[in-house]
């Protein structure tokens, strides 16, 4: 791990670079409405990753964990999730979903679990994310946010 990476909220400047990481991780790129959502993590001011949410009542849509290169396998995935876990649970969020095609292993690791697609509420089926075309395929998952990780 590298400890002297700092998770914190976006910053509107911030938008270019996220959403240029998010198109190299071939991730939806519509950061512009959902920027006050994201954590950004920094390594000597340097931006080197993100994750982001689609806050609706209660529930919210988990979206676009990406890290550059260099900083994968060192435990920020995690950091970044977990800060995103606490950053919505106090903003009242009680229910995380997911849609993903490649870190399903993962997010079981993190707490989720696979849910049918249909069980999703509707507006988390209504943001852009979920009715994209990357994302017709992915795998939908739930977290229940009112028992948090230890």
């Amino acid at each position: 791990m590298v400890p002297e990476v700092l998770i914190e909220p976006a910053r509107e400047e911030d938008v270019v670079a996220i959403e240029s990481l998010l198109e190299r991780a071939a991730l939806p790129t519509d950061v512009g409405p959902h920027w006050r959502n994201f954590l950004v993590a920094r390594h000597r001011r340097a931006f080197v990753g993100c994750i982001g949410m689609e806050v609706l009542g209660s529930d919210a849509l988990f979206r676009s964990l990406a890290l550059a290169p260099a900083y994968r396998g060192l435990g920020l995935a995690r950091r970044l999730h977990q800060a995103l876990v606490e950053r919505a649970a106090a903003r009242g969020v009680r229910r995380a979903f997911a849609l993903t095609t490649t870190i399903a292993p993962l997010l079981r690791a993190w707490g989720f679990h696979e849910t049918d697609r249909a069980q999703v509420p509707p507006s988390i089926q209504a943001t852009s994310e979920f009715r994209s075309t990357c994302c017709a395929s992915a795998a939908a998952m739930r977290k229940d946010l009112t028992v948090l990780e230890g």
